[in-house]
């Protein structure tokens, strides 16, 4: 009964170091979430800015420009170019974490459900040997019931 008592005991400790793995990966998925939200948010004001510039070099070349200001033009839309290809690397390599981030999130599920399992079939196991003590100590009472009847009658 004590080994039982120990496993139990052990049992609810893998449990416990679970149910925190889980919630430390939902954390670390928010985060990576938020990381990830925010780096699609800068990609997209590069977007907008890239095409408000080329909006504006075209808008320039119609009604004719400095070959100064075409170059400054020009180097300001290779540096937001530039920014917006940096700007996609950081986002596919926040997905990259987020779905590695999502894979250790569905193992520690899958070890909290595992842990919950077997601490569930180790009530169920308790509760019946329980109440086969119980029914056989039910059963012992009523057959010395029995045997004090059947002496007081003689």
């Amino acid at each position: 009964m004590a080994n039982q008592h120990h496993g139990k005991f052990a049992f609810i400790t893998l449990k416990k170091l679970a149910e925190k793995a889980v919630d430390d990966k939902l954390i670390k998925l928010k985060y990576a979430h938020e990381n990830k939200r925010n780096a699609q948010s800068q990609l997209n004001v590069l977007n907008d800015y890239y095409h408000e510039y080329q909006q504006r070099l075209n808008n320039a070349l119609s009604s004719g420009i400095k070959g100064s200001e075409l170059n400054n033009f020009n180097a300001f839309i290779t540096a937001i170019e530039q920014g917006i290809a940096q700007q996609k690397k950081l986002l596919l390599t926040l997905d990259i974490k987020q779905k590695q981030i999502t894979n250790e999130l569905n193992q520690s599920q899958k070890s909290l459900n595992t842990y919950t399992t077997l601490l569930d079939k180790q009530h169920k196991k308790l509760l019946l040997q329980q109440s086969r003590l119980q029914q056989k100590l039910t059963d012992e009472f009523a057959q010395q019931q029995i045997a004090r009847r059947t002496l007081n009658e003689y």
